[in-house]
């Protein structure tokens, strides 16, 4: 489980102000490298800062997380800003939870280790030219004891992607924190 069970994210959600956070910054300055329109699988979304940056750009996005807590909070913030966003609760670590996505132009995993078995999985929901865009941790922070070795993004977590290219890939910081961040092309 990434960073904690259930009842850690539903606490960390419920603790959060009333105002959506803002969207990832390296995702809104990679937008010249995603689609310009169609359908997003927004995965581990949390209580959908990405999710919503991309409903107002016009994409169609599904949003996909664990917690009740932070679902319920996307949802008024969708609401509140009247846009139709699918969303489900599932654990992403159930195999059968990738089972019935549905195809999509672009997959947005943000902050979240999925685990590697599960990419071949979801390239098979990828449209072709459909883009996978990875962010996530490339050092453990020294400022967060929650976050560990086993939640950083290595390589070695993309090796069962056999229909897709890396297009890009970026080492980043912010502050003392290190990132990563792919940009995957399925071709075939």
């Amino acid at each position: 489980m990434y960073m904690g069970n259930l009842s850690y994210w539903n606490d960390k959600f419920e603790a959060r102000g009333q105002e959506l956070m803002q969207p990832e910054g390296c995702l809104v300055n990679d937008m010249h490298f995603l689609p310009k329109s169609g359908m997003v699988l927004d995965l581990a979304c949390g209580d959908g800062r990405n999710t919503v940056f991309l409903a107002s750009h016009g994409y169609k996005v599904t949003a996909v997380d664990f917690s009740n807590i932070a679902i319920e909070r996307l949802c008024r913030f969708a609401s509140e800003n009247q846009l139709d966003i699918s969303v489900l609760q599932k654990n992403l670590c159930a195999e059968e939870s990738y089972l019935d996505f549905g195809e999509f132009d672009l997959i947005v995993i943000n902050h979240y280790r999925l685990e590697d078995n599960f990419y071949p999985i979801l390239e098979q929901h990828l449209k072709k030219g459909g883009v996978l865009w990875v962010n996530g941790f490339y050092e453990v922070p020294k400022d967060n004891p929650d976050i560990k070795d086993k939640d950083m993004i290595t390589p070695t977590d993309f090796h069962g992607l056999k229909g897709s290219t890396c297009e890009n890939k970026t080492i980043y910081e912010i502050g003392m924190r290190k990132f990563i961040r792919y940009i995957w092309r399925k071709v075939s």
